[in-house]
Formats: structure tokens, C-alpha cells, sequence
């Protein structure tokens, strides 16, 4: 076995017993790798785009190096690595050797540790540190929704308090909130791309709502309970949400309500937006804007305190069965 490490901070790729001449690919399997046409990887061989090299009989072969070059370079993924002889994993990557080892069979102690040097890598801006304690605790729980919400939830929880006890500064976790979306969205090319005939989902937050790591989070949750989800964005008039709900026709809308400037304005933007989609909709809330005062004056299908319990909804629902009551109202 060799190792391969792409540029990207969170993929390995393991390349099992082959010698360096069978790691000289077809462009039939890299095609079948990348689900793509194999005249299309024939087009980027012939372009320069993948690196190649020409057999004695003219054929093309695609150097692994070449190939993996090639997906760092234009951000693409390996949909089936298998098809290559290669197989995918996250990369456990060590924590700081200020910590004690980790046992990743000792679940609740490694997270306990990690969630702590993450709360400290946040607070001190740097992404190096966050990095690596986001891939050491994917490694672990291989679940996106356990990550967003033990890890990187929990952390901004507490970033919250430490705010208002004023042993923080609002840049900091503004800071922190922009490190993290910058890992996300590198952490999404984790999860398989969705199949085009995936149910579709659309969402975002409402007006006056400028909080993007909410929204950001439930689109990867989504699309790892096997969804087609797009993220519309932050700040976002609750009219202009309901013509996207009309135009895309989703199975899903999802509105992520983590601030609201005025409660008045909202509930009344809110009941002309229910008037104005189809009846059908299925729309889940969320966002801890949305309390016991406030919640029992909204229509909706269902209400997740978090995002497990999004992904629980998601899958249920996808599979048909999503008549969930403790959720709904």
C-alpha cells in the first residue's frame, strides 16, 4: 500500500497493490472514476489538463500522480475511487502535542478533547489548528450532522456566553465564523456529489439574519442524507424566498432563523409568505431565533432543535415516511 495526499487538508487516498507500471491508467478508468465520458478525459489529456504520457502503440496512460494533480487542481473528486484501485478516507490527522493522545475507541473522551482544542483554535483565529481538529473528529464519527452540532455548535454556543460575559471581542467570533466557512466548504467535497435525480431542497435565511455558518451546515447535512440542497443564502426577504419556492418546485424548503431584529415584522412577513407558496410545501424550521414565544405563530412541517434531528427528517422523508408528530405542528 502507498499513500496518496491530495493539496486538499481533509482527503487521503490509500493506492492498494499495484506496481508503479499498472498505476499507469486508461482513460476508460478514469472515466469511470470520475463518472464523466471517457472522450471527455480524452479532451483534457489532449489539452494538457490531466497530465499524460503515450504508450509505444500510442495509447494514452494517466500517471496517478497525474490524475491526482489534475482533482486538485480543477476541485474535482473521485465519485469511484474503487474503479482505480484506490480507496478513500478522512485523514486522522494528529492533534496538537500539547494534548494527550487520542483513543479514537474512547469516543467520549477524544471529543471531549477535541471540542476543547477547537473552542481554543476558534478563540485564537487560527485555521491551522481547526483544520485538524475538524479531520480528527470526522475520522472518528464519520457523520457531518454529529460534527455541526457536538463540535462546531456547541463551540459557537459557548462563544456566545464567553461574549456576553465579555471575555470576548466581537471580531473574534466573527473571525471564527469565517474560519469555519472556509472549512466547510472544504470538508463538503467529503460528501458524494448528489445523484441529478435527488430530491431537490432549497433554503436560506430571512431578512435581518446575516448568520451564513446555520445554513451552510444544513446544506451539507442534506446533501449527506442523499438531498440535492441549495443554499439561496443569508438575508434574504421572505417574498423573494416564496418565488424561489415556486420556481424550483423543491420537496424541501428550509428557513435557518438564528437572529430576528423585529418579531412584529417577521411573523407578518412570514404568514404572506406561507400565503404565497403552494400549500404542498414542505418547510422545516430552525435556528435558535425561533423560541417558545415565537414558534406556535408559524406554519410549518416540522421544527429540529438540531441538526440531527434534521438529518433523521431529511432521511425519513426521502425514503417516504416523514410523518414525524413530535416535530411537526
Amino acid at each position: 500500500m502507498y499513500l496518496c495526499k491530495i493539496g486538499h487538508p481533509f482527503i487521503l487516498y490509500f493506492f492498494i497493490g499495484r506496481s508503479s507500471v499498472e498505476s499507469q491508467l486508461t482513460t476508460r478508468q478514469v472515466a469511470s472514476a470520475l463518472q464523466v465520458s471517457e472522450s471527455s478525459v480524452k479532451r483534457w489529456c489532449d489539452a494538457g489538463v490531466i497530465p499524460t504520457v503515450r504508450t509505444v502503440g500510442g495509447h494514452r496512460r494517466i500517471p496517478l500522480d497525474g490524475l491526482l494533480e489534475f482533482l486538485e487542481t480543477t476541485n474535482r473528486q473521485l465519485v469511484r475511487p474503487e474503479e482505480i484501485g484506490l480507496t478513500i478516507a478522512a485523514s486522522r490527522m494528529g492533534i496538537d502535542t500539547r494534548l494527550p493522545e487520542v483513543n479514537t475507541e474512547d469516543v467520549s473522551e477524544a471529543t471531549h478533547l477535541l471540542r476543547a482544542k477547537f473552542e481554543e483554535a476558534v478563540v485564537a483565529g487560527d485555521e491551522k489548528a481547526c483544520r485538524r481538529v475538524l479531520s480528527q473528529w470526522f475520522a472518528i464519527e464519520q457523520k457531518f450532522s454529529k460534527l455541526a452540532d457536538e463540535l462546531i455548535a456547541h463551540t459557537f454556543h459557548r462563544l456566545g456566553e464567553m461574549w456576553s460575559c465579555q471575555t470576548l471581542e466581537v471580531y473574534e467570533e466573527r473571525r471564527g465564523c469565517e474560519i469555519c466557512t472556509q472549512l466547510l466548504y472544504e470538508l463538503r467535497r467529503l460528501i458524494p456529489e448528489p445523484a441529478p435525480n435527488a430530491p431537490l431542497a432549497v433554503g436560506g435565511s430571512p431578512e435581518g439574519d446575516h448568520y451564513s455558518l446555520p445554513s451552510q451546515m444544513v446544506e451539507i447535512v442534506l446533501r449527506e442524507c442523499g438531498w440535492r440542497p441549495s443554499n439561496l443564502g443569508i438575508n434574504l426577504p421572505l417574498k423573494t424566498l416564496a418565488t424561489a419556492i415556486r420556481r424550483s418546485a423543491p420537496k424541501m424548503f428550509w428557513l435557518s432563523v438564528s437572529h430576528i431584529e423585529d418579531t412584529e415584522f417577521f411573523l407578518r412577513s412570514y404568514r404572506e409568505f406561507c400565503d404565497l407558496i403552494p400549500k404542498e410545501t414542505v418547510i422545516v424550521l430552525g435556528g435558535r431565533a425561533l423560541d417558545d414565544r415565537i414558534r406556535p405563530h408559524l406554519k410549518y412541517t416540522a421544527h429540529c432543535d438540531n441538526l440531527q434531528q434534521l438529518a433523521r427528517f431529511a432521511t425519513a422523508m426521502h425514503g417516504g415516511d416523514y410523518n414525524l408528530k413530535a416535530s411537526t405542528n
